[in-house]
């Protein structure tokens, strides 16, 4: 998957397409100003406001208590961009901000778009990892604040992924146990209850996120199938005989040592016949990751905020098959296409 600009007419396609227009411009400050002007409608609520409908800039801006000019000026800006539209006087929401940027829609991304903030800190830094090697180590880092901001913004992205997800998972019985090593927000496992009544789940996550994830299945309503054990996923007590296991956006937080040291903890808690999944953005195989741009970006960033990397789909299979794991397949997902499934079984 790739990033860039999109050309409103022939003419603009053939000046990109020569090579002639000066890219730096719009990679270095175009996506920057994009990017923080979406932050900037979800911080002062934009996009919530407008929800109750059509609205002037000054009543936005007092509704927010914003300065007029600077409201305005932010506002025809996500109209361009197409976050909003404008009819005379009054702005509302377009359909991309109504889908995705309100509050209360059970899809929203607001809090995804606010754990950016965070984000963007972390990434002024970029300079100092790649000449020093000084990683933030965001899981021993944050403070409860930013766990929050996390991990509710992490679950953002699951959930529009999480019941195409569960769907996938056949079964020949109901599981009646399920592991989640670094569940965090524990909405892929709050997805499997839903569709298993009968599943019971243990979460294995380092404490600060378990006080979160336990925070999250209660307003679910789902605190009695859930069990939690505060640790690492290398020292943290596993469990047994449990009928699947999830591993899901951890191993790129991970070196490779511990990588296959938690594969093999996972393997030895599963029962004879248990399943193995893991959900990555896997990285393009190394022949093709020059062309894969979000791949090569994410393992950047991953860099930077563990000190890891993103790793092939390749790599992580060969771990899964020398801890004893079988039948390994891959599996895409409609609603994310920038990451995949690893299905195994013991």
């Amino acid at each position: 998957m790739r990033m860039g600009l999109i050309p409103e007419g022939v003419r603009e396609w053939i000046i990109l397409r020569s090579g002639r227009f000066p890219l730096p411009l719009f990679d270095v400050m175009g996506a920057m100003l994009l990017s923080r002007a979406v932050m900037a409608g979800v911080h002062f609520g934009v996009f919530d406001v407008l929800a109750g409908g059509p609205t002037a800039a000054e009543e936005l801006a007092r509704q927010t208590r914003t300065d007029s000019h600077g409201m305005a000026l932010l506002l025809d800006a996500l109209v361009s961009c197409g976050y909003l539209e404008k009819q005379g006087a009054h702005y509302r929401n377009s359909r991309l901000s109504q889908r995705w940027l309100l509050s209360e829609s059970r899809q929203t991304l607001t809090n995804f778009v606010r754990y950016n903030y965070d984000q963007w800190e972390w990434t002024s830094h970029l300079e100092s990892f790649i000449e020093r090697g000084e990683a933030r180590d965001i899981h021993q880092k944050l403070d409860a604040p930013r766990w929050r901001n996390y991990l509710l913004g992490l679950r953002d992205v699951a959930t529009l992924s999480a019941d195409e997800l569960v769907s996938k998972l056949k079964f020949e019985k109901p599981p009646a146990s399920l592991l989640d090593v670094g569940a965090g927000h524990c909405q892929y496992a709050i997805s499997m209850c839903h569709r298993h009544p009968n599943l019971q789940v243990t979460v294995v996550d380092l404490e600060s996120a378990v006080h979160i994830g336990q925070e999250l299945v209660s307003k679910a309503g789902l605190s009695h199938r859930f069990t939690f054990r505060p640790g690492s996923i290398t020292e943290a007590a596993l469990g047994e005989n449990h009928d699947i296991a999830f591993l899901f956006n951890v191993a790129h937080h991970l070196d490779e040592e511990t990588n296959r040291l938690a594969l093999q903890r996972i393997y030895l808690a599963l029962a004879p016949g248990g399943r193995l999944v893991i959900w990555e953005s896997f990285r393009e195989e190394r022949e093709k990751q020059m062309g894969d741009q979000l791949g090569s970006l994410l393992a950047l960033f991953f860099g930077l905020v563990s000190r890891r990397q993103a790793y092939e789909f390749g790599q992580v299979a060969g771990w899964a098959r020398q801890v004893g794991f079988g039948g390994i397949r891959r599996r895409k997902l409609r609603t994310a296409p920038f990451a995949s499934l690893l299905v195994a079984t013991k």
